[in-house]
């Protein structure tokens, strides 16, 4: 399946409140430390937030790549990069 662009896929579902997982997903980072997701090859719909975040928690132990998009992002979906708490050998 071809990845569609995230501009794609808020016009394939242009409900105002649907909540969306994306998955397989590119992206890049910003010079802001940002992290912008460019599209994704699958897209799932869901109604209400725990539908969402249940979803997202399954697919993101078996999938690579997989992110939760709220209601209010339209255009763009860009989102704060955390850096993973690592312990190192001293």
């Amino acid at each position: 399946m071809d990845t569609k662009s995230f501009k794609e896929i808020k016009e394939q579902y242009p409900n105002e409140d649907d909540y969306l997982v994306l998955v397989d997903c590119e992206g890049r980072e910003l010079e802001t430390g940002e992290y912008e997701v460019l599209g994704a090859k699958y897209v799932q719909v869901y109604k209400t937030a725990k539908e969402m975040y249940d979803a997202y928690k399954d697919l993101s132990k078996k999938l690579p790549n997989v992110y939760f998009v709220p209601p209010q992002y339209k255009n763009s979906f860009i989102m704060e990069q955390r850096q993973s708490m690592r312990i190192g050998k001293h």
